[in-house]
């Protein structure tokens, strides 16, 4: 997501300190290892392996890092991002197409793949172990139906085809809930997908968010989504509101601490009234 842009350099920027705190590092370990895992699942078309299952809390920086690995690598023109929306198999079986040339990547970002009636989301998730079956042959997907779609006929899809690319899959919803929803299908979607999660404890979301905040400056200098960045006075009130409130925020990450910064330079004297109704726990 664009508003992870600012942590590109955590690495190489010579201000930061030499020491973290301990949280903020195994946070930013666990995005290391999702950047990493990418780039080596990117930089490998041959590989058996195709497909990639990134979970993990929303708001804090899956996407930022899955796209990160891509651009170290300089394969953004073989990636096809399908973001936040729902689908229909006749929709997956017209995208997966799109992208079934080996080295070509299809990423689905938030999308709703598993929420459906349990005809659609097993007709998915077929598709999906068949575009990621662990061979170095054909994988065949094919709509074995009457007649072709519409979406199909419009696309010039055909019947079946050889899927030789890759799908990473960016989900929000827990290993565990996936297994409740997928029932039958989980095994064999657990077995073609590497997996990796990222989930964080509240300690770990506020220690890294006022981590950014602090050190990275997102929201200043190094923001995405303002130009020139908030004024200091808005940087240090939405500090001050996330320390006196996090324990009763319904959720705490980046996206969370610029939208108080945004409310904070709107309203500045009832800001703190608008975010204790927007993001304080009933």
């Amino acid at each position: 997501m664009i508003i992870f842009n600012y942590i590109n350099n955590l690495k190489t920027n010579k201000t930061m300190k030499k020491f973290i705190n301990p949280i903020v590092k195994e946070v930013l370990d666990t995005y290391n290892t999702v950047q990493t895992m990418t780039e080596m699942f990117a930089a490998n078309p041959d590989s058996v392996n195709r497909g990639l299952l990134v979970s993990g809390d929303a708001g804090m920086g899956k996407t930022h890092y899955v796209q990160k690995a891509f651009q170290n690598l300089g394969v953004e023109d073989r990636v096809m991002y399908v973001k936040g929306s729902s689908i229909t198999a006749a929709a997956m079986y017209c995208l997966l197409h799109q992208s079934r040339e080996k080295g070509q990547i299809i990423v689905f970002d938030d999308t709703d793949i598993i929420h459906k009636s349990s005809g659609e989301r097993a007709a998915i998730l077929d598709m999906f172990k068949a575009a990621t079956e662990p061979t170095s042959g054909e994988r065949i997907l094919g709509w074995h139906r009457a007649q072709p779609n519409p979406l199909m006929k419009e696309n010039d899809v055909p019947m079946q085809y050889d899927f030789q690319g890759a799908i990473v899959w960016i989900t929000n919803d827990s290993v565990s809930d996936m297994r409740k929803i997928m029932k039958g299908h989980w095994n064999a979607i657990a077995s073609r997908f590497n997996q990796i999660e990222a989930w964080f404890e509240d300690h770990e979301k506020i220690a890294y968010t006022l981590y950014l905040i602090e050190e990275v400056d997102m929201l200043g200098k190094n923001c995405t989504v303002k130009i020139g960045g908030f004024e200091s006075d808005v940087i240090d009130d939405t500090i001050e509101y996330m320390n006196v409130n996090y324990k009763y925020l319904r959720d705490i990450t980046p996206r969370v601490a610029i939208k108080i910064a945004d409310i904070r330079q709107t309203f500045p004297d009832r800001f703190k009234v608008f975010c204790d109704n927007q993001f304080i726990q009933a």
